[in-house]
């Protein structure tokens, strides 16, 4: 029993070194060195992965499909203000045909998922409904979990919007 305890103790202060670390690295790189990549935390279950290192200068060929994207929310939703930071998986885009067909989300045919009619507390929430060529500079982003607040909630993210696309 006290091994355990002991055991969790250790696990708890290396997993804070570690997140002191990240975030120092992280202040060194954008603040001294004016580094392109940056160290960014996922605070919710929406994707499996905690940690993610972004690109700040990617290019258009680094916009690809089941890449994470680094952006601001781009609308005022119940939940979240516009321009927080959110990290989404790109799931469909420009030139791609998005269909959504009763709750049902498809790429191209290929089914992405489904969207909830109620939040978690039980509050209903509107679903993004389209049927047709996704725009130019137009990105569909989902969560792998399935209460994730994305694009089936809130629509397209605009190119602009994005600030930066992981690498790892």
């Amino acid at each position: 029993m006290l091994k355990t305890l002991q055991m969790k103790f250790y696990q708890a202060l290396r997993n804070k070194r570690v997140i002191f670390t990240m975030l120092f690295l992280d202040f060194m790189g954008a603040f001294l060195f004016n580094s392109p990549y940056q160290i960014v935390l996922n605070k919710t279950p929406s994707l499996e992965d905690k940690f993610f290192i972004i690109n700040k200068h990617f290019k258009n060929e680094d916009l690809k499909t089941n890449k994470v994207l680094y952006f601001s929310l781009p609308k005022e939703t119940p939940y979240y203000k516009k321009g927080e930071s959110f990290g989404k998986i790109l799931k469909c885009q420009k030139g791609q045909t998005l269909a959504t067909k009763h709750l049902s989300y498809y790429c191209d045919g290929v089914f992405l998922g489904k969207a909830k009619t109620q939040d978690i507390k039980g509050k209903n929430v509107e679903n993004f409904v389209f049927n047709g060529v996704i725009p130019h500079n137009q990105f569909f982003v989902m969560g792998t979990h399935e209460r994730s607040f994305d694009s089936r909630y809130w629509g397209f993210v605009n190119k602009e919007d994005i600030k930066g696309v992981a690498i790892w």
